[in-house]
């Protein structure tokens, strides 16, 4: 499973969780990295456009913003990087994923 830096991703619950699940292995996006991460790409043009500054006073009525350009745009207007087909890049996450499952086998 690819995942982002979020700290969420690193909490012990997810760490006894992954520990009773071994065929799961996490491979960590680079920090900082929203290229490589299309969702990061996602919630910052919704916030952009919707949720930073807003003057809403009921969640249904910033909800209601936020779905809006979803409808328009969606599900987003931007092409995803090249980066993921790069054979160079499929070869290095499958490096990276035998290598964790080698060192949780172990």
């Amino acid at each position: 499973m690819v995942v982002d830096n979020s700290t969420l991703h690193d909490a012990k619950a997810v760490d006894q969780w992954l520990a009773a699940h071994p065929r799961l292995t996490l491979l960590w996006l680079p920090t900082d990295g929203p290229r490589a991460n299309p969702l990061e790409r996602a919630f910052g043009d919704v916030h952009d456009l919707c949720t930073r500054n807003h003057t809403r006073r009921r969640l249904r009525d910033l909800v209601a913003d936020v779905e809006v350009p979803l409808q328009v745009n969606g599900p987003w207007s931007y092409k995803r990087s090249d980066l993921y087909d790069e054979p160079a890049v499929t070869a290095a996450v499958e490096n990276i994923a035998v290598e964790q499952h080698g060192k949780l086998a172990a």
